[in-house]
């Protein structure tokens, strides 16, 4: 049996699946919102061992359990520092799931990573595991992890990815950490929702915003320049990495549909050469809000793969 843990920042979703990756029973719950990482992290190991005893499962018949975390992990899964998500840095994430657990083989990895393993394993990119692919998460936040020839582009320090770290415009929009123009400025939930306040439009959700484009003025002015900016992103990354898939995932490619993806796929030949999108299989993630949890379990899987070899 495999266990997969999605620690989230305001949830903790946990799978239990066979070997092959077939669910078997699933649960979610909210996180406490009082005492920090700790409560969070007692809270997501509770939810582990409930999710064991509905199966009536015990710790020695699971052969791996594999935590993706909504923070930066090393290759090891030791937090690394961030600005953005405190409290994790130096936390030995397989170590504390092996002594809390009592489960021997344990792996992590960051939520975002989770996200794309996801997809490759159960979802849109199914069969792309020894390829060159992009996903792209758009949602709360911005992020992307590349694959080139099977093997997830990690950087020099952990940070490759980081695409809402783009200049676009570098006079433009301030950025969650100071910096003028950058991607996700533009692109995430909470800076649309911000742009859309400049342009008069105000208590209501993305997806409404979107609905109205053929019927008001502001609402298309908005997101015509919201899928620019994303699409000229997302035609730098391609003209550096060349992928043959590109996928997008999160939140906001889940509300938001077709209709995002038809505006992208008309601007994204503006930001980049003619050969890297003549190849090029762009769609959208298949997984949803699961796709994180699902992560987790091709990473159990992964890593009981690697141990037959």
């Amino acid at each position: 049996m495999l266990l997969g843990i999605d620690l989230a920042r305001r949830s903790v979703a946990t799978i239990l699946a066979d070997a092959k990756g077939n669910a078997e029973i699933a649960l979610r719950a909210d996180l406490p919102r009082e005492g920090g990482t700790p409560a969070q992290w007692l809270s997501a190991m509770k939810a582990a061992r409930e999710t064991m005893q509905r199966a009536q499962v015990t710790a020695g018949q699971i052969q791996c359990v594999a935590l993706c975390l909504d923070a930066p992990l090393d290759a090891n899964g030791i937090g690394l520092k961030s600005s953005q998500v405190v409290g994790w840095e130096g936390f030995d994430v397989p170590d504390a799931l092996r002594k809390h657990l009592n489960i021997a083989n344990a792996q992590a990895e960051t939520h975002l990573i989770a996200e794309a393993l996801g997809e490759v394993r159960f979802g849109a990119l199914r069969g792309a595991e020894n390829q060159d692919w992009l996903y792209v998460h758009l949602g709360q936040s911005i992020g992307a992890v590349a694959s080139i020839n099977g093997r997830i582009l990690r950087g020099a320090s952990g940070a490759a990815g980081e695409i809402g770290a783009l200049c676009l415009d570098r006079d433009g929009a301030l950025t969650a950490s100071g910096r003028r123009g950058g991607l996700s400025a533009y692109c995430t939930q909470e800076s649309f929702l911000t742009r859309a306040a400049s342009y008069g439009i105000t208590n209501q959700s993305v997806q409404q915003i979107w609905e109205s484009y053929d019927s008001n003025f502001a609402a298309r002015s908005l997101c015509d320049e919201w899928s620019h900016r994303l699409a000229q992103g997302l035609g730098a990354a391609l003209t550096i990495l060349n992928p043959s898939q590109l996928v997008l995932g999160g939140s906001l490619v889940t509300s938001l549909g077709d209709s995002l993806m038809q505006a992208l796929r008309s601007r994204l030949k503006e930001f980049c050469l003619p050969s890297h999108v003549a190849q090029l299989h762009f769609v959208a993630g298949q997984l949803g809000d699961d796709a994180a949890a699902l992560g987790a379990i091709a990473l159990a899987m992964q890593s009981l793969e690697s141990s037959e070899n």
